[in-house]
């Protein structure tokens, strides 16, 4: 076994390293470029550098045998499974730093070192080469003029996307082509439909409690009656836990600079919340927002829709205040998003997920043989994530200082309740009621995320449980006796493992079944959704920065007088390099999938599986994967919005693994 020693993040992490200016060019196993003299070369530049560094970490964790593309070689296929566990044990260590969850260790532990094939230079020269950022001088050329409005940003997108050659984030649709893009109906289609639609959540009380107070204070009867209505259904995305999670106190100014040698200038966020109507023919619609939960409702800002009824109003356009409150609730929603649902309950789970299973399932094991075709490159694009796509594209544009961001993420993941998060338990625990999902003209239809991911679900648990259950023929007894299964288990809960403490201890089959079918949807429905719509909502940056680049309003009085100056100074008009980070980062990250890497793919290989009950499941699974072809296409045709469609969990389209 060849070991590769990759710098521990405990050093590395969220520190930037200045990279040489010849640096780009000076490598030579990286393609050499001359310096872009338009922004279409600068794009491809940014792209290509992240694929071929990609491309080398993949490398060097395929030697390393963190994870193998050929399998198991000739020594490990003669190894019983206690060999097999010791030798994996060896060479799978966590690594808990203080800053990221508990993730694989890339460097050797103890008497190792003396044995190591460093490639430590070239690991952290690859820090330095990604992002490839021209100077700041070239990004001055290619953002929006500090002087542009918002008719021109409109503009401005839509002439770029049609001129645009070639294949980049302008070329390819984004929410900024629709001419209501920052209409009330579109704004609360993207809870439904967007980058994050798994968080909104049946209003509780105490929300509501709190909602009806302001309503009252501002003496809007109209508002405080329908909020008080019994018969309305509600509710929130709630972003309120902000600062209780990041260590701040509750009136602290959320703001940070980190980046500011890099262009990046001071960034201010808010932890929001937005209160929705769900009406019963299924729209839902904004009713209320506070700007910045600061501990109490009356020391908060808060501001109520002028149109409590849906409509489509040309006012909306010049509803400065409304659409700033708006704006601010996607900007918080970026850091949930970002952190939060995809990077951490997503990415890092997933690695948690590989390196337990790895430390506690031999290869022979029939969770180990379902689980591990979904890992492919996560493992090593965590890595780059650690190393990299936090310290230099993510922190340098959030609005959140470096140890409060890593304080949101920690909590993201240590505070998952992973039974509750199986998907059937997560829907009726955010107040969906399942049973009204199938009604084509219910209150759900517009719910496609919902609808869908249920669908898929459905028939990853079918097929997972077909397969345990020919496996373990005496059902919960053998499951009980299966001692690798508990290993697995306590090595996600241990502290000196995954310590993930919700984790579940299986005792069951049904218990079992869960597990692994939450493992899979993790890697393939559940990331597909929250990854590959970054490009169509977030490159247009008005739709969903990062962060404001002006200091929020500190009262009512003061947000009512809001016009459109204020918007576009709450934007990085003045600020080009983040505004290009915004949009070139979900752009990178929602590459198409490649067949070799979609669901369909994997139930065609599950079908020729050399083991006889995977390969019999898999048949079944893959004509199964073929007909959510046309329930997806049909559940998108349902939506009262025809102008944006929800194909992103179509199977051609769905990974099998968190491949990007």
């Amino acid at each position: 076994m060849l070991n590769i020693t990759l710098p521990s993040s405990r050093n590395t992490a969220l520190t930037p390293v200045k990279a040489p200016r010849d640096l780009f060019t000076g490598l030579p196993y990286m393609k050499k470029r001359d310096s872009p003299t338009d922004y279409e070369s600068a794009l491809k530049y940014g792209v290509d550098g992240f694929n071929e560094m990609k491309s080398i970490l993949d490398f060097f964790f395929d030697v390393a045998e963190f994870q193998p593309s050929h399998g198991k070689g000739e020594i490990e296929d003669q190894q019983s499974d206690e060999e097999n566990l010791e030798y994996k044990r060896a060479l799978y260590h966590w690594e808990s730093d203080g800053e990221f969850p508990p993730h694989l260790s890339t460097v050797p532990k103890g008497d190792q070192q003396s044995h190591i094939f460093k490639f430590k230079r070239l690991y952290n020269t690859l820090r330095l080469v990604y992002p490839f950022l021209p100077p700041i001088d070239f990004f001055k050329r290619m953002a929006p003029p500090p002087v542009a409005n918002m008719a021109y940003l409109y503009a401005r997108n839509k002439l770029l996307h049609n001129v645009s050659p070639g294949t980049n984030m302008y070329a390819a649709e984004n929410i900024g082509l629709r001419s209501d893009w920052y209409s009330d109906a579109v704004f609360a289609h993207q809870q439904f439909i967007g980058v994050n639609p798994c968080t909104i959540t049946a209003a509780p009380e105490v929300w509501i409690k709190a909602f009806t107070h302001a309503a009252i204070h501002q003496g809007n009867a109209e508002a405080a009656r329908l909020i008080l209505n019994p018969k309305n259904s509600f509710f929130v995305q709630d972003y309120s836990y902000f600062r209780s999670v990041a260590g701040m106190g509750p009136t602290d100014v959320i703001s940070s600079d980190f980046g500011h040698e890099k262009g990046h200038e001071t960034r201010f966020g808010c932890g929001p919340v937005v209160l929705f109507q769900l009406l019963t023919i299924g729209r839902l619609h904004p009713i209320a927002i506070i700007l910045d939960y600061k501990g109490s409702i009356d020391t908060s800002v808060t501001i109520f829709n002028r149109h409590l009824v849906p409509m489509a109003s040309p006012d909306q356009k010049f509803d400065w205040p409304w659409r700033y409150a708006k704006m601010c609730a996607q900007v918080a929603d970026w850091t949930r998003h970002e952190v939060g649902v995809h990077l951490v309950q997503a990415h890092f789970l997933q690695e948690a997920i590989s390196v337990a299973a790895q430390r506690s399932l031999p290869d022979s094991h029939i969770v180990h043989a379902l689980l591990s075709p979904h890992w492919t490159t996560t493992l090593s694009l965590n890595a780059l994530a650690r190393s990299s796509m936090v310290p230099f594209m993510v922190a340098p544009i959030a609005p959140f200082k470096v140890p409060e961001l890593m304080a949101i993420a920690r909590d993201a993941y240590y505070s998952y309740d992973f039974a509750g998060s199986y998907i059937p338990e997560d829907l009726k625990r955010r107040g969906f009621d399942i049973s009204h999902f199938d009604d084509p003209t219910g209150p759900y239809h517009n719910y496609a995320y919902g609808r869908s991911i249920l669908k898929i679900w459905n028939v990853l648990h079918k097929f997972v449980g077909s397969i345990l259950t020919a496996h373990y023929q005496n059902g919960d007894a053998d499951v009980l006796a299966d001692s690798y299964v508990a290993g697995f288990c306590a090595e996600m809960q241990s502290a000196e493992g995954g310590h993930l403490t919700q984790f579940p201890s299986v005792k069951t089959l049904a218990e079992l079944i869960n597990v692994v079918t939450m493992s899979i949807h993790i890697a393939a429905p559940q990331h597909t959704a929250i990854n590959y719509l970054q490009q169509f909502y977030m490159t247009f940056v008005p739709n969903k920065p990062s962060g404001l680049f002006a200091p929020l309003p500190n009262s009512l009085h003061e947000l009512l007088k809001f016009k459109e100056a204020d918007i576009l100074k709450a934007l990085p008009l003045h600020s080009p390099t983040s505004w290009l980070m915004m949009a070139q980062v979900p752009y990178l990250l929602s590459a198409t999938v490649e067949p070799k890497n979609n669901i369909v793919t994997y139930a065609h290989d599950a079908a020729a599986s050399a083991n006889p009950l995977i390969a019999s499941a898999g048949k079944i699974l893959s004509d199964d994967i073929e007909g959510l072809k046309k329930v997806f296409k049909e559940i998108s045709n349902q939506m009262d919005d025809q102008v944006t469609k929800y194909n992103v969990l179509d199977p051609d389209y769905m990974a099998n693994a968190i491949v990007i």
